[in-house]
């Protein structure tokens, strides 16, 4: 029988195991951040939840850990259920297996019932494994379309940023490397500056002294001139 996708959607559910790890995580979380107020029904409620009723994936600080995605899990039951082959497989084992799930058996039992009844169909455990293994190779072409995918993201978005980051990490050294120029001349001028203002002062003195020496020996001279004037004006007076 064919199955919805919904239906396929169900098959996938977090074992014990799981949800203790998915709880853990998800406390941890709790204590770095503040709780989603919009989750409805959290992974960790309960034993065996199905994830597809389950809460959107949350951020996680540390990129090294990652957390269940609701649009990505959606993604890939969406591909295990546009190819799901024609009869009784895989799907169809774990759909009649799950729809067992409130009857106090062993799961050993109750795996051996579904297939009892649907080997009337024609399902064998060989036919189960192989396409189980089918709808892996599926899973396995949405990781590569997607690691694709990031890889062109990468090259894109990611990867104009760091172009960008390297523009100006060249900016700044080639405007450093101005700075520094600048800076050599600006001290190169500022000893020059000095070298001169030293220059003009000894030549302001050696002016000063000039002037000073001419002033005197001027009077010297002119002093002489006018002493020997009245001296000789005397001479007239005492004619």
């Amino acid at each position: 029988m064919a199955l919805n996708f919904n239906k396929i959607k169900g098959l996938f559910i977090v074992d014990d195991d799981e949800d203790v790890v998915i709880k853990k995580t998800t406390e941890k979380n709790k204590e770095t951040k503040k709780p989603d107020i919009k989750t409805k029904t959290p992974l960790t409620k309960t034993p065996k939840t199905n994830i597809s009723s389950g809460s959107s994936s949350t951020q996680t600080n540390n990129p090294g850990k990652g957390d269940f995605n609701k649009q990505i899990f959606e993604s890939l039951t969406k591909a295990i259920a546009d190819a799901n082959l024609p009869g009784e497989d895989y799907l169809e084992f774990m759909s009649a297996l799950q729809a067992m799930k409130g009857i106090d058996l062993d799961e050993k039992i109750k795996m051996q019932t579904v297939l009892a009844t649907l080997s009337t169909k024609g399902l064998t455990i060989q036919k189960i494994i192989e396409s189980a293994d089918y709808y892996m190779k599926v899973l396995e072409n949405e990781k590569e379309k997607f690691k694709q995918a990031m890889i062109s993201q990468t090259q894109g978005k990611v990867g104009n940023k760091h172009k960008q980051i390297k523009n100006l990490e060249d900016q700044n050294i080639k405007k450093a490397n101005q700075i520094k120029t600048l800076t050599n001349d600006i001290n190169k001028n500022t000893v020059q500056i000095g070298k001169i203002k030293k220059d003009l002062e000894t030549a302001d003195l050696k002016i000063k002294s000039t002037e000073n020496n001419f002033n005197v020996t001027y009077a010297h001279v002119a002093n002489q001139i006018k002493n020997k004037v009245e001296k000789i004006k005397t001479l007239i007076n005492n004619k």
